[in-house]
């Protein structure tokens, strides 16, 4: 994959926390594999649901956004380590993508976004003939 095709357009890499009015938003740690046709972004999401999560695509820019409600539990707390809040990440695509053809899937905390090439630049095997 050439490593100009997806940049990304957050701040900082990690999930470091911002603080906003309402809640939390995390940047959630994110792998991108090149899959041959296609590219796909592994982002972790715990708490999400898959009605919570927005995946768009506009102006080149792909962004995951996830809304993590707030986990009720019984009992008073004395240590609270694990943060509640959003997340959010954008990133940039080259061009070569195929924007009406991406999909999302949300299983067990990860959302994987896959990004299929366009045809015409996807890598191909050209079939050498003998003689």
């Amino acid at each position: 994959m050439n490593p100009q095709a997806v940049i990304d357009q957050s701040s900082a890499p990690g999930a470091e926390a911002t603080e906003q009015p309402a809640a939390l938003t995390f940047q959630p740690n994110v792998d991108i594999r090149d899959v041959g046709g296609e590219v796909s972004l592994i982002a972790d999401i715990p708490g999400a649901n898959a009605a919570g999560i927005e995946v768009t695509f506009e102006d080149g820019v792909l962004t995951m956004h996830a809304t993590v409600p707030p986990r009720e539990q019984p009992g008073r707390p004395i240590r609270q380590e694990y943060g509640i809040g959003n997340y959010r990440r954008s990133f940039r695509l080259g061009e070569g993508f195929d924007a009406s053809q991406i999909t999302a899937d949300y299983a067990r905390g990860v959302l994987t976004v896959r990004v299929p090439r366009l045809a015409a630049v996807r890598p191909r095997k050209v079939e050498v003939r003998a003689g």
